[in-house]
């Protein structure tokens, strides 16, 4: 079925004023009838009723003696008297007993009951009572008005007058008022029908001329003037009309000089994304490429005819990480970190740097995905000499290190070695190799462990332990050196800290090398700060310095002389040390432990202010 919209019709407004106005009196007209008939009538009949219980108490005031006679004859008489008077119906006297004691044009009804529902009201009520009633004869309605007779002096009722007046005359009254009003409200629609349309013609008129200033101005035709001058808001329109061509004139050659702006921008964009060495790629939250410059093409290595309006799934087949990059920020749009992307060459893998962000709309709503592809190929193959020649320089440190560490107890054992054939028999000389040469080979030993615990995969039993009694139980062990150099320690730790997983041993390891240290950082005395809370769920600054996400963090500081900012950047390196005793593997150790907890540590320390070891340490391990 075909449905056909048709159009509305259009409706002049001098017609559409001519009808509201029209409608308009009809309705007051209307209203005003028929609050005027309501209220007359309300006023005709509490007449009629006023004058109706006159008659009735007239009745039977001049009554009274003739029912306390039971005179009915004389009730008779007065009855028929009284309904000579065109507006009275009927009227009756019913004496003590309630039986028609007098019914006027009735007689046969006398000393008989009536058993109607509007007798039994009358012959009960106390106090005056009218009721409505109809005629069965000739269906004319009327009143029944009855008045209960009372003896001066006596609270008995001796009998009721009624007397039924007729409404015909109350009915006459409204019709003739009913018909003046249509007349008076007939005369008055026409007039005011033709004052309308002498007022929407002269109020239409300059509209007309308004409207027609429209259209031309809709054809693109700016050089006209409405002249308007009625002294009213018609003129103040047209006024406002020609004021708005003007502007309208003003703002068409400000939105070409805009629009010219616009192309020369455009272009300048186009031109931009065409020469920049880095690749773009939009993407919209649909999945479907926006845009792309020739660079991303080039390094993506697609042809020509797959650009816009390519789903990315079907354009980045070959690039599953890339894919995925993408895929991520559609599910939840937000800014992400760069990631690389290797992209494989017969000569050689491309490296590509992938940075993602949002691009939203005025509504906060995000529209499309900004892709940033930058070939770090270059870079990464310095950044690998760099690394080669940091590793061969750390190597050399370890060597030099080595050589240094193990030069001391061979050159005591080679000494030793020499003198053996000449000491041999000297007194005390055996005692005195015995005592050294094993102290020096064991000194070598534990040297060659430390470096093998350093280099070797760890194998850590993990089991659940309370960081608390871990780091009570290093204390213990170091009490008496902290008493020894009047070190005061203040420890405090979070009652929301919960067990995690670890290898007692070896994190005890590690906390004992950064509480050793910072003992000997302090030589002379000072304040060790040991504090630990947990952050559930906070997230990081970043992904690669992980804070505050599910983690437990321990704060150690010390009140020593700090460490230089240059140095810094090499304390966890192998053998290096600022102190004069030691081998400057602790750290390292305590690194390698920390991070292969999934842990992190960091230093912060500034001259004279004293050194801060943060370790964060992960709850579950995965």
């Amino acid at each position: 079925m075909t449905w056909i919209f048709r159009k509305p019709q259009f409706i002049p407004l001098r017609y559409r004023f001519i009808f509201m106005t029209s409608c308009m009196l009809v309705f007051l007209l209307g209203s005003l009838a028929l609050i005027i008939g309501f209220l007359q009538n309300r006023t005709i009949r509490s007449q009629l009723e006023g004058r109706g219980l006159s008659i009735a108490q007239s009745l039977a005031a001049a009554s009274i003696n003739n029912l306390m006679t039971y005179d009915y004859v004389a009730l008779e008489r007065l009855a028929n008297q009284a309904a000579l008077d065109p507006e009275i119906i009927q009227v009756i006297f019913h004496d003590k007993e309630g039986r028609v004691a007098g019914f006027s044009g009735r007689v046969d009804l006398q000393n008989t009951f009536l058993d109607d529902t509007i007798s039994r009201k009358a012959l009960v009520t106390r106090q005056p009572l009218i009721q409505e009633v109809s005629k069965e004869s000739d269906k004319v309605k009327g009143l029944d008005i009855s008045v209960p007779v009372f003896p001066p002096g006596l609270t008995v009722r001796w009998g009721t007058v009624r007397v039924r007046l007729s409404l015909d005359s109350m009915y006459n009254q409204i019709r003739q008022i009913q018909w003046i009003i249509l007349a008076v409200g007939l005369i008055a629609l026409a007039f005011g029908t033709l004052m309308s349309i002498w007022a929407a013609r002269r109020i239409t008129l300059p509209l007309v001329n308004l409207v027609q200033g429209t259209q031309e101005a809709a054809r693109v035709n700016f050089n006209q003037d409405i002249g308007v001058h009625r002294r009213d808001e018609v003129e103040v329109l047209a006024a406002n009309f020609d004021t708005m061509i003007r502007e309208i004139l003003a703002h068409r050659e400000q939105l070409e000089q805009q629009l010219d702006e616009i192309k020369r921008l455009q272009y300048y964009t186009e031109k931009l994304l065409t020469t920049m060495g880095d690749g773009l790629l939009s993407v919209d939250m649909a999945g479907k490429v926006s845009t792309i410059n020739p660079s991303a093409i080039k390094m993506l290595r697609l042809t020509n005819d797959q650009l816009k309006g390519q789903q990315v799934s079907s354009l980045l087949e070959n690039f599953s990480g890339l894919q995925a990059y993408i895929g991520d920020i559609i599910k939840n749009p937000s800014d992400r970190n760069p990631m690389e992307i290797h992209l494989p060459d017969t000569a050689e893998d491309q490296i590509i740097l992938i940075g993602g962000s949002i691009l939203r709309d005025p509504m906060n709503q995000p529209q499309e995905i900004i892709l940033n592809l930058h070939n770090i190929t270059a870079l990464k193959k310095l950044e690998a000499s760099v690394r080669q020649s940091e590793r061969l320089a750390a190597l050399g440190t370890l060597a030099a290190g080595m050589a240094h560490e193990i030069r001391n107890p061979l050159s005591s054992i080679k000494t030793f070695v020499q003198l053996l054939p000449r000491k041999i028999d000297k007194a005390g000389f055996l005692d005195k190799f015995q005592r050294t040469v094993p102290r020096e080979l064991k000194r070598i030993n534990l040297l060659v462990e430390d470096l093998l615990n350093l280099a070797r995969v760890p194998k850590f039993n993990y089991e659940t332990i309370s960081l608390k009694t871990l780091l009570d139980q290093t204390l213990d062990v170091i009490d008496e050196e902290l008493r020894t150099h009047n070190i005061h320690y203040r420890y405090k730790i979070g009652n929301n800290i919960p067990p995690l997983r670890a290898d007692a041993s070896q994190l005890s390891k590690a906390f004992h090398n950064l509480l050793r240290n910072a003992v000997q950082a302090m030589p002379t005395g000072g304040e060790l700060l040991i504090n630990a809370d947990y952050f559930p769920g906070v997230p990081g600054e970043d992904d690669q310095t992980p804070r505050q996400n599910n983690n437990i963090t321990l704060v150690i500081q010390d009140t020593g002389p700090g460490i230089p900012q240059q140095e810094i950047k090499n304390i966890f390196n192998p053998f290096f040390t600022t102190k004069d005793k030691g081998t400057g593997l602790g750290l390292a150790i305590t690194h390698k432990v920390i991070t292969e907890h999934g842990g992190h540590i960091e230093v912060q320390s500034r001259r004279g202010e004293g050194s801060q070891f943060i370790i964060q340490l992960p709850i579950y391990l995965k």
